[in-house]
């Protein structure tokens, strides 16, 4: 049955546009950076908005029924039960539908929020992540980094040298991103992992291999070597150690 393929274990239909736009919000509020635009997941989540015409019908059909009911119709057969409990499953299911269109609706919101605070927070440092945006959020990017130069001029830069300006600049004296935050993931594919400047958390192929020692000249709390890790493996690393592999959809952000 090819219905089957859409229900998990437990018997629970799962939407695929649904669990795709939860990835991307969960992924997205994880990551200390900006992640690209997924035009398509987000396009698929908007038709899912969509049911308000699905409620309606759903409304319409329960309150018919109650009124059919209640004028007695069928009242000398189980019509009238039949009815009764037809209308009963129109309204729960319209509530249902209710809900998962909030639902939906709540991460389409707060994912765009987020993105705007990522913007907001690293305004200097997105001039570079231009290529992760929609064409709104660019434009959005773009008049906030005007405001901010003119209210930095007006506080600030007008009461400098000219020539301290050029420094300004310089992409250490831009706020950007801590890209050294641990962060929370699955593997989603097999991957070998490069974990030098991970702690020994991540990197305990000494212990595993029976190599515990408590001092010498490699006692530090450094690896540096790749290591192996099967799909369906979770890790707490830093984020610039699986930022590629983020990026390559091999790795997933959770919370």
């Amino acid at each position: 049955d090819d219905d089957d393929d859409d229900d998990d274990d437990d018997g629970r239909n799962i939407n695929p546009e649904y669990e795709q736009l939860k990835g991307l919000w969960t992924s997205e509020l994880a990551c200390p950076e900006l992640l690209p635009h997924d035009a398509e997941t987000v396009l698929d989540a908007e038709e899912l908005t969509r049911q308000e015409e699905v409620i309606d019908e759903l409304l319409r059909r329960s309150k018919q029924q109650k009124a059919q009911q209640r004028m007695g119709m069928g009242r000398s057969s189980f019509g009238g039960a039949d009815n009764g409990a037809s209308g009963e499953l129109a309204s729960l299911a319209a509530q249902i539908t209710r809900m998962d269109l909030d639902r939906t609706r709540f991460m389409m919101v707060d994912l765009a929020r987020t993105r705007m605070a990522k913007i907001e927070n690293h305004a200097l440092h997105n001039r570079t992540l231009v290529d992760r945006m929609t064409e709104e959020e660019t434009a959005y990017l773009r008049a906030y980094g005007e405001l901010l130069e003119k209210h930095y001029r007006r506080t600030v830069l007008d009461h400098l040298p000219k020539k301290a300006w050029k420094s300004l600049d310089e992409p250490e004296m831009i706020d950007s991103p801590n890209l050294e935050q641990f962060v929370f993931c699955r593997v989603l594919e097999t991957v070998d992992i490069d974990v030098r400047g991970e702690p020994h958390a991540l990197n305990d192929s000494d212990v595993a291999n029976g190599d515990d020692n408590g001092g010498g000249e490699d006692d530090d709390d450094f690896g540096d070597m790749k290591q192996e890790h099967r799909a369906g493996s979770y890790l707490i690393v830093m984020y610039k150690t699986v930022r590629e592999l983020v990026l390559d959809g091999k790795v997933e952000l959770l919370m």
